[in-house]
């Protein structure tokens, strides 16, 4: 008997992708100041034929197709991801809004799980998994660049082939013709300049994914998010002389993934927040780091400590966290120099790092801060330490001490318990599944002994 295939559950009604029209494009080229012959509807009609002829037919169907939302300012609008176009640290992320129609659309019941895709395709989150999580299926596609010189309409219709070429060849099976034709529908954006000599505008649109929907059993095969971003530059693109061509310059490029298990996408999700937490949807990681908690005590296996605790490389299917809880410390060592009359030296190997049977892996992208106090006996210390790509692997060092005559010295090791917690995405459940020891760098030493010191 075959296994059965596994199918998505999600509840869609039908809807109708906006068309590309003559009347459309003919507005949407006057808003840029292009009107001439060959904008007049009857040429336009003949452009947009010729256009739809050169589209590729897929079978991936839309549910979403969505744009990045201006801000209140109008200042912030995301357009673009190439390095150093734009300053990041002055923009912010607003959202999603509906750019056009698409085949479906999510109904009332809201399961259509376009928020957490919507983390998925996210620059920062997108490139985070595809670095760091074996598991993840998504694709990143390189820039493609067309140059040439074109007539501004032209220019127009190589944009509208490449994009629709390339957000269809992103996807294996291919993008919906009328998908492709609804995102076509208003890619020519506005300037806000019409004084302008160049024509230099960038646009993205996000589009949620399903592949083979049926409305009877609400279940699809999959579903996916696919982003394509470009970046458009037509040289002089007023001038109208006869037969004037223009240098033009079209960048293309895309993401996409497919899930056919929610189970895997929720995965995805969780490895995404665990890691930034309070830095998701930033453009670019952030130099301050993010914040880990450590607990008193080791707290309960819950989506709030898995959330508060030390996100870890995790490979299989399931996301886990590193728990940190119960700071203390450990005499490792002391020197009674109290009957001798020269100072006197000796040296100890510390060993700091974690101390679980297998090596732990951090990402080299983030890093996060912890502190913690330990208060025995009216001695006090405090842990201020930061985790990054280093403690993937524990280090032994030889650290030199010294006691003057007539003195005791008792060294203390910091160190904190660990716990794994592993979120299981196919019960949605969390549990802990290994202990050890965190042994910090962080050192002390003091004349007396630390009651109930271990």
């Amino acid at each position: 008997m075959p296994i059965p295939q596994r199918k998505v559950k999600i509840s869609l009604n039908k809807t109708e992708p906006t068309k590309l029209t003559a009347e459309i494009l003919q507005k949407q080229l006057a808003s840029i100041g292009l009107t001439c012959i060959y904008t007049e509807k009857e040429n336009l009609s003949a452009s947009i034929s010729e256009v739809k002829s050169k589209l590729p037919s897929g079978v991936i169907q839309t549910y979403g197709i969505k744009s990045y939302k201006q801000s209140e300012d109008g200042k912030a609008f995301y357009t673009n991801e190439f390095d150093g176009q734009f300053d990041v640290g002055s923009l912010s992320y607003n959202g999603l809004e509906k750019a056009s129609e698409a085949n479906w659309e999510p109904d009332s019941s809201a399961l259509g799980y376009s928020t957490e895709l919507e983390y998925i395709q996210f620059p920062s989150h997108f490139d985070y998994l595809v670095k760091n999580r074996s598991s993840f299926t998504g694709i990143k596609y390189q820039p493609t660049t067309y140059t040439g010189k074109f007539t501004s309409v032209d220019s127009i219709k190589s944009l509208f082939v490449n994009v629709g070429t390339i957000a269809s060849a992103s996807l294996v099976k291919g993008l919906d013709k009328d998908s492709i034709e609804s995102v076509l529908s208003n890619a020519i954006a506005p300037i806000n300049d019409a004084n302008v000599q160049d024509y230099d505008v960038s646009d993205s649109r996000v589009i949620f994914l399903v592949e083979n929907y049926n409305p009877e059993t609400r279940e699809a095969d999959a579903i996916g998010v696919l982003t394509i971003n470009w970046h458009l530059v037509i040289k002089d693109y007023k001038k109208k002389k006869d037969s004037l061509k223009h240098d033009t310059t079209l960048t293309i490029w895309s993401r996409s993934v497919l899930y056919d298990s929610i189970d895997a996408l929720n995965a995805d999700v969780e490895f995404v927040q665990s890691h930034f937490k309070n830095n998701l949807f930033l453009f670019k990681i952030p130099a301050k780091p993010s914040t880990v908690e450590i607990f008193p005590s080791l707290p309960p296996a819950i989506k709030d400590t898995f959330s508060k605790s030390l996100p870890k490389i995790s490979k299989e299917d399931f996301v886990e966290v590193i728990v940190l809880y119960s700071p203390d410390l450990d005499n490792i060592g002391s020197l009674d120099n109290s009957n001798s009359d020269a100072d006197t030296k000796y040296s100890k190997s510390v060993t700091s790092g974690f101390t679980f049977t297998a090596s732990q892996s951090f990402s080299t992208e983030l890093s996060f801060e912890a502190s913690a106090e330990v208060v025995k006996a009216g001695f006090k210390i405090g842990f201020n330490i930061t985790f990054t790509e280093q403690w993937s692997e524990s280090t032994t060092e030889t650290m030199e001490f010294t006691v003057p005559a007539g003195k005791k010295a008792f060294t203390y090791q910091g160190y904190l318990l660990a716990a794994i917690l592993r979120y299981d995405p196919a019960n949605d459940s969390y549990k802990y599944v290994d202990f050890s020891r965190f042994m910090t760098n962080i050192l002390t030493t003091t004349r007396t002994p630390i009651e109930a010191a271990s």
